[in-house]
């Protein structure tokens, strides 16, 4: 017994230095990426993948020099343009922290299935990165902007569509999960946000960019857009795109004007949820919400009851002026984005199953639909009238 547990005193050193990752690498022979862009190049794409500059970042700030470098690699498929890339990189590609994916909305308009379908086989991939379109320039424009803001441009990107989607509405944060998962659901199709340069790209593509106060060029949210299968068919303007994100509850807050006596109120919408019933002839969609008021330059006097609900109920109209809006356009390009079909297919799926096939195209459109607001005012601010009600009692 004694001879026994010596044995395995003696054999445990020995597992440990056994033990490890068949796949380990060494993170310096790792070739870091963080943003991926897809551009159309002849009869196939053009990938460029934004990589961490880890020699740069140790060096110190003072040198001047990019913390990121973006490679690029051309090919008739996806794998192809990345094994291009693995001539240029000394470096191991590794997109296990990819954040980002840049789509230009010529490959999106062809149908991204066929690109995005390299990253659902990619054991690496972490499949939680968001996917975005390029609009009105190309996807490696895109990850090229330096921001001074952040370290990296996909960084960048991330943040934004993250923190403005959630309170501006004209935008989304769409995850490839959740995209793929649109992509495959019955009766539901799929929206992606879009971003554009505002300024001169090849300057701000340039680190002496972020020695000035005012960038050369900046990176920003741009409108939705509307995929049938997976083709983009068109893009939503700003109030369409607020009303389809109020339908799909994409929404936490947002700021909302209304006219009012003699000028403009801009209230601050918060614990905003839209709910949706679904019936064999028409759909009813109900909103709430809370507002506080945050600039008033009306002659309302807020001291008044009546005053208030005047006040609520033109809130009111103009959310659900939105959320036609945002209905209207999906039904002029029969593409149910709002998942009605889905909910129909739930609730009636033999039904559904009859009309599937032509759903899209002539029941959708032709659906009817009605639509309520309610929306409570919680707070007036600090002061109880407006300034320019004061000065006229």
């Amino acid at each position: 017994m004694i001879v026994k547990k010596i044995k395995i005193f003696f054999c445990l050193p020995i597992l440990l230095f056994l033990t490890g990752c068949w796949n380990y690498n060494e993170l310096n022979t790792l070739a870091i990426t963080t943003g991926m862009a897809i551009d159309k190049y002849k009869d196939g794409y053009e990938v460029s993948l934004l990589i961490a500059n880890s020699k740069r970042v140790e060096e110190s700030s003072k040198e001047g020099e990019a913390q990121t470098i973006v490679y690029s690699g051309k090919g008739k498929t996806i794998s192809q343009a990345m094994k291009d890339i693995d001539l240029i990189s000394s470096k191991q590609l590794y997109i296990g922290h990819l954040s980002v994916i840049v789509i230009s909305d010529e490959v999106a308009k062809e149908g991204i299935v066929n690109t995005l379908d390299f990253l659902l086989r990619e054991p690496e991939s972490i499949k939680r990165f968001y996917i975005a379109l390029a609009r009105d320039t190309k996807a490696k424009s895109i990850l090229q902007v330096l921001s001074p803001l952040e370290s990296f441009p996909s960084q960048n990107i991330y943040s934004n569509i993250k923190f403005s989607s959630e309170s501006h509405a004209i935008s989304a944060s769409v995850a490839y999960g959740i995209f793929i998962e649109e992509l495959l659901a019955k009766g539901k199709e799929t929206i992606l946000p879009s971003i554009s340069v505002k300024g001169n790209e090849e300057k701000g593509s340039k680190s002496q960019s972020l020695e000035e106060s005012t960038p050369k060029a900046e990176v920003k949210l741009n409108t939705l857009g509307l995929f049938k299968d997976d083709k983009l068919i068109t893009y939503a303007d700003a109030n369409e795109s607020r009303g389809i994100n109020l339908i799909r509850n994409n929404v936490d807050e947002m700021i909302i004007s209304t006219y009012c006596d003699g000028g403009t109120a801009i209230a601050k919408l918060n614990n905003i949820k839209t709910d949706y019933k679904v019936d064999k002839e028409k759909v009813d969609i109900d909103l709430k919400g809370v507002a506080y008021i945050r600039e008033i330059n009306c002659n309302n006097n807020l001291n008044s009851s009546k005053e208030i609900d005047k006040l609520e109920k033109s809130f009111e109209n103009s959310l659900k002026g939105l959320l036609k809006k945002g209905i209207a356009v999906a039904k002029k390009n029969k593409t149910d984005i709002f998942g009605f079909g889905n909910a129909l297919y739930k609730k009636y799926p033999h039904y559904y199953k009859s009309i599937e096939n032509i759903w899209n195209d002539q029941v959708f459109p032709n659906y009817k639909y009605n639509i309520k607001a309610d929306i409570k005012l919680e707070s007036k601010g600090s002061i109880e009238n407006s300034l320019k009600g004061a000065l006229n009692e």
